[in-house]
């Protein structure tokens, strides 16, 4: 005679959705089992009951108490749940900059991404401590330690999260997020002498015809130098490298180029450029040329149909000219986007204080805060000397 499993089921009960009392041939007690959705498995207690009526109520008091310790901070349903708002906000972004494509990247990220980490969580239950418990936990997954910076980017997605439950008076106003110790060490940019000493390099190694990796140096390359300090744009395959005549249209009173960055670092603007842009973009076309160029061209080393291949022979040109200038300096390393840099601070500089900050902002595609960042770093002017220096009369 085969041997009856005393795990064998005697009788059951299905309370509601994952939740039950079953009766088995091991105990004279009713088993109440119930499915946690966050572990993915059942769970099952004694009732301590063998009445069928009584160990129903003691299930409900179980499964009502389990799941309260359980899914406290999880969203009953998915339209105030952290993964809702992410996956808006990925919607909104799509497309929009690298950045965006960088959020994306931390939201999605299999082990440690926030979805992966906040998505079932209702977004009025994510506070200040549960974000540092985050940050815990990815160094927790790391031999190294995050670097502040990069724990700063994940706070900042957080942010832009939970901003969009507020615009939907899901959550009231925004919790704190976590202080990250950040060295603030913007790029290096050029000296005023520096940017003289590289242009007037620029032009002599156009003027000898300097030759890098098979590439001539040209006027077209230095004039392309100083045309990103005319115009702010950044040295990117998104701004100054997807440039097309199309985009540029030339303006008077006072003269400059007005320019649309269609896949600017932060998103599509027009930018107005400084009056030496002018001169510097016409200078591009043959005198009495028929026409003018081709709308659809790229305005910068046109040549190169790949514009990564064109930033990357931009940039080895910049270091040929770097070097002849004897720029060359380990400690501070001078790239590229250092023009932008220098152009920045240049026009804070040259405006003697009169520049409207919000409109610089704006027009050079950043923040009022990353320029008094650059105003921080910048050397103390003629002006601002006198005014420490002013006694008055007394």
């Amino acid at each position: 005679m085969a041997k009856v499993s005393k795990n064998r089921i005697l009788k059951s009960k299905q309370l509601r959705k994952g939740l039950a009392i079953v009766l088995t041939a091991r105990s004279p007690y009713w088993l109440i089992r119930l499915r946690d959705p966050i572990a993915g498995k059942y769970v099952h207690r004694s009732s301590r009951e063998t009445s069928r009526l009584e160990a129903m109520e003691v299930a409900y008091e179980f499964a009502d108490s389990y799941r309260s310790k359980a899914n406290s901070d999880h969203a009953k349903i998915k339209a105030i749940s952290f993964e809702h708002y992410a996956k808006k906000l990925m919607e909104m972004q799509k497309g929009q900059s690298k950045w965006s494509e960088g959020d994306n990247k931390l939201l999605n990220r299999a082990k440690d991404g926030l979805i992966c980490y906040f998505g079932k969580y209702d977004v009025t239950k994510i506070t200040t401590g549960k974000v540092r418990d985050y940050l815990i936990h990815l160094d927790g997954n790391r031999s190294k330690r995050l670097a502040e910076s990069t724990k700063a980017k994940h706070t900042i997605i957080i942010r832009k999260v939970l901003m969009l439950a507020v615009e939907d008076g899901i959550l009231d106003v925004l919790p704190g997020m976590p202080k990250q110790k950040t060295v603030d060490s913007p790029r290096p940019t050029f000296t005023e002498d520096e940017y003289k000493r590289f242009i007037a390099t620029a032009d002599e190694c156009a003027r000898r015809g300097d030759v890098v990796r098979g590439v001539t140096i040209t006027s077209h390359h230095a004039k392309m130098f100083r045309f990103v300090v005319h115009t702010f744009l950044r040295p990117t395959v998104g701004e100054l490298f997807r440039l097309k005549h199309k985009d540029i249209q030339v303006k008077g009173s006072p003269p400059h180029l007005e320019i649309n960055v269609r896949k600017g670092k932060t998103g599509s603007r027009v930018s107005v450029t400084m009056p030496i842009a002018v001169p510097l973009y016409q200078g591009l076309f043959k005198p009495g040329g028929d026409g003018g160029p081709n709308k659809d061209d790229f305005v910068w080393m046109p040549e190169y149909e790949k514009r990564q291949t064109a930033i990357n022979t931009a940039r080895r040109l910049f270091n040929h000219i770097l070097e002849k200038a004897e720029l060359v300096d380990e400690d501070r390393k001078l790239i590229p986007y250092s023009l932008r840099h220098y152009a920045l601070q240049a026009r804070l500089r040259g405006s003697h204080g009169k520049v409207n900050m919000y409109t610089l902002a704006r027009n050079a595609g950043t923040s009022v805060d990353q320029l008094e960042r650059f105003l921080s770093k910048m050397a103390p002017t003629k002006e601002l000397i006198e005014n420490l220096q002013y006694r008055g009369d007394g």
